[in-house]
């Protein structure tokens, strides 16, 4: 994952604060008890979206506990005491998406580097063999996304859809599998979520990738990295015209999905995240290749 399902803690309550700061410390937690205290390290923002998405949607009301900190004990934290299913799912998420992203880091780096991710290599594999035993069904989506990315990024005609595919794929079937792995409430119509999952999921993960090309562009530009912007044949002064209002669609479609789900426990964490976090952050991002600032022509879109 790429870390850009951040939460907008200045938009948030004190209280909602802190049940998404517990959800976080809960999979940093479940991370160092299903595969290790080094697998801690590979905690990220977007697995922990999905955990919270997960519980927003189950029977099970999540309960929680006051702990400390297993790297910082003079901190108190609090942790999930239940549905530890989720956190269990989203722990293997973290860790598949960890080696894959190692794999193509071998790939695609120097050799000095190259050798530095040989190093872990190992180490991940551990991670990865057991998350793929637990849960089969995550590891394969996962694994035939960078398969699939690997093939369209390596066609030099490769358009920004056909690049951005793979992983909105991956995500679309992940989030659809969630009504299939867990009890959601009874009021809810699982075929219906599992539409509507499928599509937000996609909407996210292509958003996720554009954002991640978008970001990376000045860098790929010279580096001479794929990037579907700089196939595309963008410069910087580009971005505005163009990647602004494709990464818009993305975002209007996961907000739209989003809106049409039946009442999530933590709507008002989601909803900053989506509604406020996410806008932000791809402003932020685009607002480095341009002095005026992004977004005044086409905020009405979003």
């Amino acid at each position: 994952m790429f870390g850009y399902i951040k939460i907008d803690k200045n938009s948030l309550s004190e209280q909602e604060y802190e049940q998404y700061r517990a959800l976080y410390c809960s999979l940093c937690r479940q991370l160092g008890k299903d595969y290790s205290v080094f697998a801690r390290m590979i905690l990220s923002f977007d697995c922990t979206f999905y955990a919270l998405l997960i519980m927003s949607l189950s029977a099970e009301c999540p309960e929680f506990a006051e702990g400390r900190c297993r790297f910082n004990p003079t901190k108190k934290c609090s942790y999930c005491i239940s549905d530890r299913k989720a956190l269990s799912q989203a722990a293997a998420l973290s860790v598949s998406s960890a080696y894959f992203k190692l794999i193509d880091n071998i790939n695609d780096s120097k050799w000095y580097k190259r050798l530095f991710y040989r190093i872990l290599k190992p180490v991940f594999s551990r991670w990865r063999n057991k998350a793929k035993e637990k849960y089969p069904f995550i590891d394969s989506c996962v694994e035939k996304m960078m398969i699939a990315q690997q093939k369209v990024e390596s066609d030099a005609c490769c358009d920004i859809d056909r690049a951005a595919h793979p992983t909105a794929t991956m995500l679309s079937e992940i989030c659809e599998g969630i009504p299939e792995s867990f009890h959601l409430k009874q009021s809810f119509d699982k075929q219906k979520q599992k539409r509507i999952l499928n599509t937000f999921g996609y909407f996210l993960g292509r958003w996720i990738y554009l954002m991640d090309a978008a970001d990376d562009f000045e860098k790929d530009l010279k580096s001479g990295s794929f990037n579907p912007f700089v196939v595309a044949g963008y410069s910087k002064e580009d971005l505005e015209e163009h990647i602004l209002p494709i990464l818009n669609h993305s975002l209007s479609e996961i907000l739209l999905s989003y809106s049409l789900l039946d009442e999530c426990r933590y709507d008002a964490i989601i909803s900053n995240t989506l509604y406020s976090a996410c806008v932000k952050i791809q402003k932020n991002i685009l607002s480095k290749y341009t002095d005026q600032p992004v977004g005044e022509k086409n905020e009405e879109s979003i």
